[in-house]
Order: C-alpha cells, then structure tokens, then sequence
C-alpha cells in the first residue's frame, strides 16, 4: 500500500479549456495553502478463543494461517492501525465455584473471565499451549496477567506473538462462554486487566473460534451441564435460562467504553462447510451433520449475525481444514471504506481523487460534499470536519475500495 499523495498545485489542464487571463465563472482561484494529508483509522480486534479439551488442532490451524488475517489487514486501501488481543472462553465451569485452571500448564492460575493473554514462547520463538505468562505479584496491575497482551501493528514481533497467543491450551471450562467473555473484556476488564485496549475513536471488532455453541448464563437457573447448553429446549427456553443473544447484541451496538463504534463480527463454530447453516457431528442432536468435529452447532452464533446484520458478520466453520479464507474475509469485512484527513481544503472542489487499482488501471472519483444533492451519484463523498471529527472521504460506485487498490487525492484550482 502507498501513502496517498496529495499536491497543492495550479492544475488549470484539469479544467475546461479557457484562456488564462479570463478563468471560467465557476473557477476556484483561491489556492490558500491547504495541507490535507491521510490518517490511519484504528481498529480494535478481540479475539475469542475456546480453550476446552477438544481445541488443539482448532488453535493450531489458527494459528499457522494468521498470516492471512495480517495480510488483508495491511492491503487496505486506507491505512489501519490495528491492534489485536487475545482472551478464552472460560469464565467458570459448571460448579460455579470453579474459577481456575484445574490442570495443565497453567494449573492453579484464574480464569480469565475476559482478561486478554500472553502465552510463553519457547527459545525459538514458538507458543508453549497453554502457558500463560501470569504472576499475581508481578503483574498486579493487572490482575496478574502479563507479557505480550496487546499487539500493536507496527510491533516487530506481531505475528511471532499473535501466533503463540492464540495457543490458549486445552484446559479450560468445559462450559464455554463467548459471549459473556467478550462482554467481560470490553467492560469490567478494562478498569483493570485490560485498562488501555480500547481506544478513543477506535473501530471494534471480536472474532470467536470455538466447537461449540454459546452457553452464556449470567442469571438463574444456569444451565448444569454440557447436554442442556447444546439443548434446543434451554437454547430457546421462556423465559430464557442463557442470555439472550439480543442482549449481547444490543451491548455491541450500544456505547462500549462510553463510545458508539464501528462494529464488526466473526465467528469459525459449528457450521456446515457448504452453505453455512449450523451443524455438528453429533448424531441425532443436529440437523446437518456436516460439520464432524463441532460438537454443537452454531445456533446463537447464527442469531447474532441476524441481530447485527450480514454487512457486520461473518460466519466461518471450525470444521474447515484451514482457517485461511474465513480469517482473510474477517480482515476484509474490516477494511474501512472511509478515509479520514488531517487538515482540510478551503473549498471542497479543490479536491481531484482517483484510484490505482490493484489489478492494474486507474478510475478518477467524481467528488460531491456530504449531504449535497449529488451525494448519492458519486463516486467519492467528502465530509467537512465537524464535532472534532476530521474531514473525511468515503469511496463507494465506481470508486469502491478494494484489497491493495492505492488512493490519490490532490488539491487543484486555477490561480
């Protein structure tokens, strides 16, 4: 990807023909200094991961095609500056007095009910599953979790840790918690373990991988067991015993850390392969068997995309022999179709945009001021700043954002 240019420069080619003592009535020839230079969005990405007994060659494919998700993410057209952490989905087992790692390399250490982690790293470099890098003493600050918690883009060990990270091992609740945990990080956590994460402005995204459905029970009854989490008649239960997925919904709508964001949704679970629909290999229990290792299907994951909408979620199957292509479509659901700009110029008619495109060709982006009449037919909107928002460019139409396409804005008038 390319820094978009941007050039204050006398461009009377670009207007229609004239002689240069007698500029056309609707020529602009006030060619103030004007710096417009792009900014970089921020993206904020959760990652959920199930860190129950039958996840080991789960975490391990995710691990070796994070490539993919790193890669997407750096072929925006509008420069991200992303930062990725990493929790379970344990946040008790079903003796709700259970809190802490009964085996294991981690034996003894909490759960981490939404606290991002850090897994220990071998003399080469590579995730020991399941260690956690964790000292109550050490790291108090943070409830005792330490080490390589929150990976910022532009870190030199991004995908070494990002890849040792997601090895969150195989002793965990067996009673697996999505949807609570991700509530638990984005709001309790952050006044201690995860103070920081989230940035003001920032886009949020939370992508889960699990083999199973969500058994999210904040509220009594609690589901006692593996059998009634997987059982259509509590998953559809009135009044529900799980939280309701429009519950978790609407806090991912609703101000997180005190903000409307940006949202966006992945989830690798118990879906069929071919087609999507929820499944698992569990005979007699589901419909579609398709997916032999999820032993739920994704039911409450399939309501969430429902209740956020397809534009904000993405679904995967965890039965998929490489996480590859789900995890390169999460990255690209997350690439911004608006650009934001430091400075602005004195009339938005200076602006001339275009568009290199990753295949080859170029297309030039018909320019219209947010709210205009115009809006709707161009190819480029510009937004002023406003509420202390920076000005902004959305692309859509002919100048549609894609993977490694390359912006080129400049400011031209006729002086």
């Amino acid at each position: 990807m390319r820094t978009s240019t941007m050039i204050l420069a006398a461009a009377l080619a670009a207007l229609p023909a004239c002689s240069c003592d007698t500029p056309p009535p609707n020529a602009l020839d006030s060619c103030q200094a004007a710096q417009v230079l792009p900014l970089a969005v921020q993206t904020d990405i959760l990652f959920v991961i199930d860190d129950s007994g039958s996840m080991a060659e789960e975490q391990s494919n995710l691990s070796a095609n994070l490539g993919a998700f790193i890669d997407t993410l750096a072929a925006s057209p509008v420069a991200d500056d992303f930062r990725i952490g990493v929790t379970t989905t344990s946040v008790e087992n079903f003796d709700p007095t259970a809190h802490a790692y009964p085996a294991g390399p981690s034996t003894g250490v909490p759960y981490p009910a939404g606290a991002l982690v850090a897994v220990r790293q071998d003399a080469s470099g590579l995730g020991v599953r399941g260690a956690f890098v964790y000292d109550a003493a050490a790291y108090a600050a943070t409830g005792g979790w330490g080490g390589a918690r929150v990976l910022d883009k532009g870190s030199p060990t991004l995908a070494r840790d990002f890849k040792a990270n997601v090895l969150v091992g195989l002793s965990g609740s067996g009673k697996e918690q999505p949807f609570r945990v991700a509530r638990l990080a984005l709001s309790d956590r952050l006044a201690d373990a995860n103070q920081g994460f989230l940035r003001p402005g920032a886009r949020l995204a939370v992508v889960f991988v699990t083999d199973e459905d969500d058994c999210s029970d904040t509220v009594a009854p609690f589901a006692a067991s593996n059998d009634e989490c997987h059982a259509p008649a509590v998953k559809g239960a009135v009044p529900p015993i799980l939280d309701p997925p429009a519950d978790f919904a609407a806090f991912l709508l609703g101000p997180v850390d005190g903000e409307l964001r940006d949202v966006a949704v992945g989830a690798i679970a118990g879906f069929d392969p071919n087609g999507l629909a929820p499944s698992c290999g569990v005979v007699g229990a589901c419909a579609d068997n398709a997916c032999a290792t999820a032993y739920d299907e994704g039911d409450r994951f399939a309501a969430l995309q429902g209740l956020v909408g397809g534009a904000r979620m993405r679904l995967g199957s965890i039965c998929d022999t490489s996480f590859r292509t789900s995890l390169a479509q999460f990255a690209q659901l997350l690439m911004p179709t608006t650009m934001p700009l430091s400075g602005a110029p004195a009339d938005w008619r200076m602006l001339a945009v275009s568009l290199s495109r990753a295949g080859g060709g170029s297309v030039a982006c018909a320019v219209a001021e947010e709210g205009s009449a115009a809006q709707a037919t161009a190819d480029a909107v510009y937004s002023p700043p406003r509420f202390g928002r920076p000005a902004m460019l959305t692309f859509q139409r002919a100048c549609a954002l894609g993977l490694g396409d390359r912006i080129d804005v400049r400011i031209v008038c006729a002086g």
